[in-house]
């Protein structure tokens, strides 16, 4: 079986750590926030820590500490480095769990100076380890504009030459480069005025003159709102609703006899931004959007489509008590053919392309407990010209919007991995006269279905 071609593109940032005024036509973040190292950390619209029982055997480096004499963090061996005024920390017992305020949860080594520094080894702690109970809230508007990308550091694939950029005289930035095979090309531009701001999105991927995939569209301004409860060392309930979202997705492929094709490549992007709530607890979103091909169109074949969707609605989940169900709803579903689409073959030809915007990744410290949380648009064409033994003629297409979400919830003291649907829609679109097997090319079809990230 051939490799899918997956590209992914990764944004690591709070998406909605920051307060925002009108400055004109224009929303720009106000200055409240507060830097520990080299990590700025902004509020959210609303945010409370309540409720709060602590384990036997803790203790708490205050937000003052850490904004005033943290230098480093080493995540591989878990050293962290302060400045010498930070005596306090030489009382820190070994083997307790600490609370390093708007940083992490640690449980300590051993604690010396060396070379005027306060060097603190530092093992994983849970979040349980130091929480017996606690409520967490946090609520906020995240509005997409200029700022957010102009004072985020963006990079590709961890390679400090190979960045986007932002295009001077312009809003908007960029990313070209070869990967495999492919020739890609990434365009983000923030709306640069109005109250329902948007980030508008391209895509293009070109495999010489055999093919060529490209996404383009929209994702508006959402409110997300997230609970959780932690009662007796265990949590009790995690709620994360992504809500007011509207966006729009074109896709437009064709290929030319390209099969065959054994490729995986990831093309990640980091926004450095991080969120505190209540000035205890920080929590980063990570933003992916990840492109995925999947052409097997044989020799005198090929294989086109222009299809657009618009969507608005809400996307969300709600944990409790080793439960998940969805808190989805997608009210405008709203798909249309805009350009040519179906295939033409002698054979059987088979196309998918998949397109997950936006994909969040959900942490809370430094450890990943949502996975994913993610809204894919899929495109599957299944061509057959009416061969011996098979039921056609088939020329069949078929859009699918899909939500998402994978838990993985370990960290607050629960015993749960699982992943679920949050909602699909479909439509399909077949030529006159097809006759399409029930069941088509599982192959092409399975590989939009799931990540394999939990």
């Amino acid at each position: 079986m051939k490799k899918l071609i997956s590209i992914t593109i990764l944004m690591s940032f709070s998406v909605f750590g920051i307060r925002c005024k009108k400055s004109g036509k224009d929303i720009i973040p106000e200055e409240k926030s507060i830097t520990i190292g080299q990590n700025r950390l902004y509020e959210p619209d609303q945010g409370t820590v309540s409720n709060v029982v602590k384990q036997a055997n803790t203790a708490e480096v205050p937000l003052e500490t850490m904004t005033k004499s943290f230098e480093s963090f080493d995540k591989a061996t878990g050293q962290m480095t302060f400045k010498s005024d930070a005596s306090e920390l030489k009382s820190l017992k070994t083997g307790s769990v600490v609370l390093f305020t708007g940083h992490s949860l640690k449980k300590i080594s051993n604690v010396t100076e060396s070379g005027g520094k306060v060097v603190v080894k530092t093992s994983a702690a849970k979040f349980v380890d130091y929480y017996k109970s606690a409520k967490i809230a946090y609520k906020t508007n995240f509005q997409w504009n200029a700022s957010t990308l102009a004072s985020s550091r963006i990079q590709v694939n961890g390679d400090p030459n190979a960045r986007v950029r932002h295009i001077e005289g312009t809003n908007e930035w960029s990313y070209k480069g070869k990967i495999g095979n492919w020739e890609m090309e990434l365009k983000l531009a923030p709306e640069t005025s109005g109250e329902n701001r948007k980030l508008a999105i391209q895509l293009n991927g070109k495999r010489g003159n055999l093919g060529g995939v490209e996404f383009k569209g929209f994702i508006s301004n959402f409110e997300i709102e997230n609970n959780i409860s932690v009662e007796n060392s265990r949590v009790t309930n995690y709620s994360e609703t992504h809500t007011g979202a509207n966006g729009e997705i074109e896709a437009k492929y064709a290929f030319l006899s390209l099969a065959n094709e054994d490729a995986v490549f990831e093309l990640p992007i980091d926004f450095f931004r991080t969120m505190i709530v209540h000035g205890v607890i920080p929590v980063t979103y990570r933003l992916r959007c990840v492109f995925k091909v999947y052409p097997q169109v044989s020799a005198n074949s090929s294989s086109q489509a222009n299809l657009k969707l618009t969507y608005s609605g809400t996307n969300g989940f709600n944990y409790q008590n080793n439960g998940l169900t969805p808190r989805a709803t997608m009210t405008n579903f709203n798909p249309s053919i805009i350009g040519d689409t179906g295939s033409a073959s002698t054979g059987i030809v088979g196309v998918g392309v998949g397109l997950e915007f936006p994909r969040f990744e959900i942490g809370i410290f430094d450890t990943v407990v949502v996975p994913y949380m993610l809204m894919n648009t899929s495109i599957v064409n299944y061509f057959e010209s009416g061969l011996p033994f098979m039921p056609g003629p088939c020329n069949r297409t078929r859009l699918t919007f899909k939500g998402v979400a994978g838990l993985e919830m370990s960290f607050l003291g629960a015993n749960f991995k699982q992943e679920m649907t949050l909602f699909e829609k479909m439509q399909e679109y077949k030529t006159e006269g097809s006759r399409c097997p029930t069941s088509t090319i599982p192959f092409v079809e399975n590989a939009f279905l799931l990540p394999k990230s939990l």
